[in-house]
């Protein structure tokens, strides 16, 4: 892992002084490139410039998709496909050229306070939009032919699990069944990345901190199955943890900010609006931390392992 900036604490939380991402960054032609953004349903004074960073980083970058981790509309999520808020808080602000390209997102416990399966229907009607379900196995080619898995699962129902044993049955919204689900599809696996994307942290400095039910029913997982990495949001802020061979990568700052404390899991995190760009080579991941001015504070590389 390489960072940018000095590991100090006060760095970390001050953001310091941006940083020149390095020129290589994301120079392999045998890598695949995509943006991450969280908790960016809403119209705060924040999310159109960072919409703007990301629009001028994804076309530097040649970004092939974009995936959001969750609170895609805030307060309440949306009533249905026709919802307003569609149009006011997604298409007419992710307008750039090199948004136009698939988005795949995941639930957030606001998107719960309205319709999720509206959500899932607009994937039928938006050239961009992807949703096939609240959770679901995408498969991704990088440019030389290899393999990487992408598991995007429905976090808040898990968060509210304490234990699989002692869930009401008819009453977790499929949990149980979707925990199984991801072992399964883990443990049968084959691709050389396996990334997991939820909407509620495992590992955080942030205001919420870590989910119990996410960390005790997902974590194993990862851990067990060899899976390098795990995006999410829920906290507003941008981080980046490490623990027992998984990588934690913190995007929800797409709209708003909130104050951060501390955990030694974390190697840097970032209180300002803003989003990850992210390079899936064969043999590591990097990423970039950006502010909404578009100035990069923090770079890293996951190696495959």
């Amino acid at each position: 892992m390489r960072a940018l900036l000095p590991t100090s604490r006060r760095g970390f939380l001050a953001g310091a002084a941006a940083a020149a991402i390095a020129p290589n960054a994301f120079a392999d032609t045998a890598a695949l490139t995509f943006l991450v953004i969280g908790d960016w349903g809403e119209s705060s004074s924040s999310q159109r410039p960072v919409a703007a960073a990301m629009g001028r980083v994804g076309s530097e970058i040649g970004s092939a998709f974009v995936i959001s981790t969750g609170d895609n509309f805030y307060r309440n999520g949306v009533r249905s496909t026709h919802d307003p808020q569609w149009r006011a808080t997604f298409e007419d602000v992710y307008t750039a050229p090199s948004l136009q390209t698939p988005w795949y997102a995941v639930l957030g416990n606001h998107d719960y306070n309205g319709s999720p399966g509206a959500e899932v229907d607009y994937t039928r009607i938006s050239p961009r939009w992807r949703m096939p379900s609240r959770y679901w196995r995408q498969d991704m080619t990088l440019p030389d032919g290899s393999a990487a898995a992408f598991f995007f699962i429905d976090t808040t129902p898990i968060a509210n699990l304490t234990g699989l044993r002692d869930a009401v049955p008819q009453a977790d919204f499929g949990a149980q069944d979707q925990v199984m689900w991801l072992e399964r599809e883990l443990a049968a696996c084959t691709a050389p990345w396996k990334i997991v994307v939820g909407h509620h942290p495992i590992f955080s400095s942030g205001a919420h901190g870590p989910s119990r039910g996410v960390a005790s029913h997902i974590r194993p997982l990862l851990e067990r199955y060899g899976v390098q990495a795990y995006f999410n949001g829920h906290d507003h802020d941008l981080e980046h943890l490490q623990s027992a061979g998984v990588d934690y990568i913190c995007s929800g700052s797409g709209a708003e900010v909130r104050q951060v404390g501390s955990t030694p899991e974390s190697r840097f995190v970032l209180t300002r609006p803003g989003f990850v760009a992210c390079s899936l080579s064969p043999s590591a991941l990097s990423i970039s931390f950006f502010a909404q001015t578009g100035a990069a504070f923090y770079e890293a590389a996951i190696f495959r392992g």
